[in-house]
């Protein structure tokens, strides 16, 4: 299967301009999702490997989405007694005021617009950067962006967690948004999400071109898979 990127055929997610309720309802399936095919556990462990010797670390979250993840995030470290903060990032105003009314104020997420390629914030401004299932949103060239940003702002690890792309990943998304998770924008999206993403050599090919000169790569269940660009400290 070749990947099948186009700028002008965009997730819907990603227009500028989307009914309110569709919206919300596409990313409350991407969480159910994240919760029960393995994408939060995914992240939180990936966060307890690198973080783990961190009494605090300062997290900046790629293309937040609805937020689930550092939400998440956030409660792993109270749980763990680690001060954390975490600033979610992500270019769709309408999509950030859901994730921050999904928020409970204890938690203290910053969210913040911004594109993600060209971050307003300065160098090694965080300990950690995390990007999951957004990478493939993007054309090659502004994926290597991303990872390059994401090497910009870290002082410890770029954390980018994706889809593999294949036949079998794709009949398993076509087959749950045909008879489970049939809304309209998560239908179209999540099958489209499958035919953007990357294959694990490109991938890493992507780290290349964004001189991530330190990296690991995992495949992981439910077709994700993980690239980790270790920082010198």
């Amino acid at each position: 299967m070749q990947r099948e990127f186009s700028t002008h055929q965009p997730e819907l997610m990603d227009l500028p301009s989307q009914d309110e309720n569709e919206l919300r309802e596409d990313l409350e399936n991407l969480e159910l999702l994240n919760r029960h095919f393995g994408g939060t556990q995914i992240v939180i462990n990936l966060l307890n490997k690198i973080a783990r010797n961190l009494p605090s670390f300062g997290l900046v979250d790629f293309c937040t989405g609805y937020g689930d993840h550092p939400r998440n995030m956030a409660r792993w470290a109270k749980e763990h007694g680690k001060k954390a903060t975490i600033i979610a990032v992500d270019f769709q105003w309408p999509t950030l005021e859901i994730a921050k009314a999904a928020t409970p104020k204890d938690h203290h997420i910053l969210y913040v617009q911004a594109d993600v390629r060209h971050s307003p914030f300065k160098n090694r401004s965080c300990d950690l950067v995390f990007c999951s299932l957004a990478l493939h949103h993007f054309s090659d060239d502004d994926a290597t962006q991303i990872l390059r940003e994401g090497r910009r702002l870290a002082s410890r690890h770029v954390a980018c967690i994706d889809l593999t792309r294949g036949w079998i990943p794709y009949i398993a998304v076509w087959m749950l948004t045909q008879f489970i998770l049939r809304s309209p924008m998560t239908r179209h999206d999540a099958r489209l999400s499958v035919r953007r993403s990357f294959t694990g050599n490109e991938l890493k090919n992507l780290a290349v071109l964004a001189d991530w000169s330190s990296y690991w790569h995992d495949r992981l269940p439910w077709f994700r898979q993980a690239i980790v660009c270790e920082q010198s400290v």
